[in-house]
């Protein structure tokens, strides 16, 4: 297994649940795949540099196609104390002008204190720093973040890049930089030189509530000066750019919203319609898959193959190359009858395995990305056990990986 040279000596500018990639290899514009630029060091839950989010709320939302009335688009519904959900857990809202309130009865400054002893002197004690970092939540993450400033004077994130290196730094960068944080470092990173890497923008933008789509753009702004907008849609083209500028723009039904089953029925005869071969009409097909809300799309789904064959049959036959993996991984959330998107991530986790060599960067930012919504992260696990590898996910990472870096995820996946 290669370890990259993530290039400690790059410029100091701040960085942050999936493509389709169960269902087939990598398309070949995946260029450079799996050698990471160089990094850069800050973090969101840092507030470094860049330029603040404009105040206040998202800006209002403009009705999309032929919602039922109580569907609400619009602004995300209110969070509570100003924090985001955020795939699937609580976390700070971004970006913190000041640091969150520690959790009650965490003690950061004992975390911070082990992460000194473990980098200080000659040598690092990764053990330390697996058995300090690997246990934490989101909100954790982000008091020892602070108090880590605050009590030495340095960035945490900095700090451990200089003392690790190759997919054990990746992994730790994930953990440091938190959910948000860390899909805003992804977004940069599909975006940043040579090619896009598809798979990440996939699976860092679509499926994206309202809420959290709102909080990607403006973290994004506050870490990079950019619009990530922007960024995304110069990176794309032709029609596949507009299905991601149609993502972007925080119009879905909200997954709150009860489903409106006259317009599931004509979802339903729309997309059979649009589906026609030659001549498909995609635009129309990426409107609905991209603006309907989860619960919604997962009616269509079921409606769907009851009148003709499944949906993702429908995606592979009028559509190719990136357009095909998006669209699928859309489907693939809803498809099945398990918890949304549970089977498609577990099936994604193994492609990263699955083959000649481990896909290190895809492993760690699927397994990273996953495990901060614990009780769901269980629900892929037990798929993952019962469905593809019968002696369960860590046994398999345990097979595919080594040195700290499997530590580190093992700790992570857990039992």
């Amino acid at each position: 297994m290669a370890y990259p040279n993530y290039g400690h000596g790059a410029p100091n500018y701040p960085p942050p649940q999936q493509g389709g990639y169960g269902y087939g290899a990598p398309p070949p514009q995946q260029h450079g795949y799996g050698a990471p630029p160089p990094q850069h060091g800050g973090g969101f839950f840092g507030g470094h540099g860049g330029h603040a989010p404009p105040a206040g709320p998202p800006p209002p939302q403009q009705h999309y196609g032929a919602p039922p009335p109580q569907a609400h688009y619009g602004a995300p519904p209110p969070q509570q104390s100003g924090n985001l959900v955020y795939l699937g857990v609580p976390v700070p809202a971004p970006p913190p002008a000041q640091p969150s309130p520690p959790p009650p009865g965490f003690n950061a400054n004992a975390a911070v204190e082990s992460i000194r002893k473990a980098t200080q002197g000659m040598g690092t004690d990764e053990k330390r720093l697996i058995e300090t970092l690997a246990p934490l939540d989101a909100w954790q993450m982000n008091a020892v973040f602070h108090t880590f400033k605050a009590t030495t004077g340095k960035d945490l994130l900095s700090e451990l890049e200089s003392e690790t290196s190759g997919w054990f730094e990746a992994i730790l960068r994930a953990k440091v930089l938190g959910p948000v944080g860390y899909d805003v470092w992804l977004v940069h990173r599909a975006c940043d030189g040579a090619g896009t890497h598809e798979d990440i923008l996939n699976e860092v933008l679509l499926c994206r509530t309202n809420a959290e789509m709102w909080s990607l753009k403006q973290a994004y702004r506050a870490m990079y000066g950019k619009d990530m907008e922007r960024i995304v849609e110069g990176d794309l083209s032709l029609k596949t750019k507009r299905l991601f500028t149609m993502a972007l723009q925080c119009q879905r039904t909200e997954d709150w919203a009860p489903v409106d089953q006259g317009l599931v029925q004509h979802d339903v005869k729309e997309l059979k319609s649009a589906a026609r071969g030659a001549g498909t009409d995609e635009i129309k097909i990426c409107s609905i898959l991209t603006q309907r809300s989860t619960p919604h799309l997962r009616a269509v789904a079921h409606a769907y193959g009851h009148k003709t064959h499944a949906l993702r049959d429908m995606v592979r036959s009028e559509f190719s190359g990136h357009m095909e993996d998006a669209l699928l991984y859309i489907v693939a959330t809803v498809e099945g009858q398990g918890p949304y998107g549970v089977e498609r991530d577990a099936n994604l986790i193994e492609a990263s395995m699955a083959g000649m060599g481990t896909k290190d960067e895809r492993l760690v930012y699927r397994l990273a990305r996953a495990h901060w919504d614990r009780a769901r992260f269980e629900e892929i696990k037990r798929y993952y056990g019962a469905t593809i590898h019968k002696k369960g996910l860590a046994h398999r990472v345990n097979g595919e990986t080594s040195g700290d870096y499997k530590r580190m995820l093992l700790a992570i996946v857990g039992n």
